[in-house]
């Protein structure tokens, strides 16, 4: 049997320069220089029925100034992935397998995921292997399916707690009429810490919600429901902090969880957007936070080669402290080329005092933010990228 194969390979280079007042949140602010080089590339290839991608990227980050000093002042962060896809008769039926590898520099996980600053050094290795399938059971109903388990370590093995993350979700639409349609998920998620303890917490999620276009320029989605967690073998009286406790302690969380979003196409060339959301899950080293963000955007295409867009947001972060961050920015982009294109943003960023004293988080040992007091940042970001096909598709 002959498999004939298209194949095409395309890759991109992005520089970019950052001046900051407090790149890291400090209480005490000084300026510092980033330089940021990323580079990717996406090898494919198709078939009539299927297709498979191979990617890499890769991110390097330096920081020079009085801001950087204290810390580390470089980080690393690169990854591969390969997923394989499979077409059914439909549009919307397909199997699917995905394998990622990832590592990054410590500091930078926490900085890009949590705002934490640490003078630590060391990597965090991630290992990742996700399947799903998606299938139009009706001519209305549509079943989604995944599971996926990630398991995440460090280099050394002093720079982290391990910890394995293992979810699997179901997700069941009906289509009401051309324009609404209703959602119903469930979720349960398994993490295993290294710990001394071998903590485990579940958390089980169900949500129920709709999506509705309400007309040529409006439309809406919102999803509502519970998260149920349980900590076995735990280390504090509550997934969310507490009293530290020396023997191993169960217990157990309630709380709601949900996301909305507003998209109104103001004009023909501006679209405003909302969006609401409360999560409860693990972070990037594992430490659980509930998280509450409201989200607002606005772009405008000035003309074929010029977009002008305004953010601003509101964000709590709850774990062993609760924080509140709100920041607001302006990006100006501009197509060079086809295959250049510049930007310029302006950031404010603000974060809010600490309520809580204790900013390690109980199970994983990591920090939940990077001081209690309140801190500003002012940042310009000038970012130029570079797309280019290596081989075009057709070969």
């Amino acid at each position: 049997m002959a498999f004939a194969f298209d194949w095409s390979i395309k890759a991109s280079e992005t520089e970019t320069v950052e001046l900051n007042s407090n790149q890291f949140l400090r209480n005490s602010p000084a300026g510092s220089l980033g330089s940021y080089t990323t580079l990717n590339t996406d090898a494919e290839a198709r078939t009539p029925t299927s297709k498979f991608n191979f990617r890499g990227d890769g991110t390097y980050k330096k920081y020079w100034g009085p801001g950087a000093a204290g810390t580390a002042s470089e980080f690393l962060n690169y990854g591969f992935s390969a997923r394989y896809e499979q077409r059914e008769k439909t549009r919307f039926d397909r199997e699917y397998v995905e394998a990622s590898w990832r590592q990054q520099s410590t500091a930078l996980a926490l900085l890009n995921d949590l705002g934490v600053s640490v003078p630590t050094s060391g990597f965090i290795d991630r290992l990742t292997a996700t399947g799903g399938v998606d299938r139009s059971i009706t001519a209305i109903d549509t079943v989604s399916l995944l599971a996926t388990s990630s398991r995440t370590s460090y280099e050394p093995s002093s720079g982290g707690t391990p910890f394995t993350d293992t979810l699997v979700r179901g997700n069941w639409r009906r289509a009401l009429s051309s324009v609404t349609a209703i959602n119903v998920s469930s979720e349960y998620e398994l993490l295993e810490y290294g710990n001394s303890f071998n903590t485990q917490v579940q958390i089980f999620r169900d949500q129920v919600g709709f999506d509705a276009t309400l007309s040529a320029v409006l439309s809406f989605r919102a999803n509502a429901g519970v998260a149920y967690l349980v900590t076995d073998r735990g280390v504090s009286t509550s997934s969310f902090g507490g009293v530290t406790s020396a023997t191993p302690v169960s217990s157990s969380l309630v709380d709601w969880i949900g996301d909305a979003v507003l998209t109104y196409r103001m004009l023909k060339s501006t679209t405003l957007s909302v969006t609401a959301s409360q999560s409860v899950g693990p972070s990037v080293v594992g430490s659980l936070f509930k998280r509450d963000s409201v989200i607002a955007s606005l772009s405008h295409s000035i003309n074929a080669r010029s977009t002008l867009s305004f953010s601003a947001s509101g964000n709590r972060q709850i774990s062993t402290t609760t924080t509140d961050y709100a920041s607001a920015s302006a990006t100006y982009s501009y197509n060079l080329t086809r295959e250049w294109l510049a930007s310029a943003t302006y950031r404010y960023l603000h974060r809010f005092a600490s309520s809580g004293t204790a900013i390690f988080d109980p199970i994983t040992g990591t920090p939940t933010v990077s001081g209690t007091g309140p801190a500003d940042s002012h940042s310009l970001m000038f970012v130029v990228t570079h797309n280019w096909t290596v081989l075009p598709s057709g070969n």
